[in-house]
């Protein structure tokens, strides 16, 4: 090879040139396979940032499917412990000796939500918050993002961006018109099966109030189908507060 470079061969070679491939976009819903399980435990690295104040912590995740999760938050020590279920959410805080106990209903109304625990754990796994005969129902758009599906409920916008062969879910958003709160997530890789699994990287921006939080989540690990416990119990001492 050195040797014909050094001659400077006068000989042209063509070079082929191949036309790019283009992949066609579809809006089929029924490509997209929702992830299941009927239980799962999650390892999670999370970088948190609420308005000016930054934390990052080791998260786990215990979710059995539909009815129950629990989050707990160690930075090297135990930090705070949520549970989620389906009427009520209990917290509490080691570093200030705080807890707290909500309705599902109070803190919807109070943060102009509309979540509850099938819909934290479909944000948590990825999966969208509508089911796929919803999605079907809803406003289709081939976008350069993907493929856009938008709907409005009561006082709330949805939307949600596949990528274009419908078999991943990029981003989804929900935006309460009045207030203007909203949560927007992305989704990015897989933890272990590239076909159909929890993202790899899950993005967050919660918006209410003045208030803006700011989530990286950075999924470790996760184990399928174990028999779980939820330990909660909220240390003595203790002060409770309002949130």
């Amino acid at each position: 090879m050195f040797a014909l470079i050094g001659c400077g061969a006068k000989k042209k070679i063509g070079v082929k040139k191949t036309a790019p491939i283009e992949i066609e976009s579809t809006t089929e819903v029924e490509n997209f396979t929702p992830f299941s399980f009927d239980n799962i435990i999650i390892s999670s690295k999370v970088d948190l940032q609420i308005n000016q104040q930054y934390l990052t912590f080791d998260l786990t995740s215990r979710i059995n499917s539909g009815s129950k999760i629990l989050l707990s938050g160690n930075v090297i020590l135990p930090v705070f412990k949520i549970l989620i279920e389906s009427d009520k959410v209990l917290g509490y805080d080691r570093i200030n000796r705080e807890y707290f106990q909500s309705s599902i209903e109070e803190l919807n109304s109070k943060f102009n939500l509309n979540l509850g625990v099938e819909e934290v754990q479909k944000i948590l796994i990825g999966n969208p918050l509508f089911s796929l005969d919803k999605l079907n129902d809803s406003k289709k758009t081939i976008t350069d993002e993907g493929v856009l599906f938008e709907s409005s409920q009561k006082d709330f916008n949805f939307r949600f961006v596949f990528d274009s062969q419908m078999k991943n879910l990029n981003q989804q958003s929900i935006v309460h018109n009045k207030s203007g709160a909203s949560i927007q997530l992305s989704y990015s890789g897989k933890v272990i099966d590239k076909a159909n699994d929890i993202p790899s990287v899950i993005r967050a921006r919660v918006k209410y109030d003045n208030n803006l939080i700011n989530l990286n989540i950075k999924n470790r690990s996760r184990l399928l189908d174990k028999e779980l416990t939820f330990p909660y119990r909220v240390p003595k001492g203790y002060s409770k507060i309002k949130i």
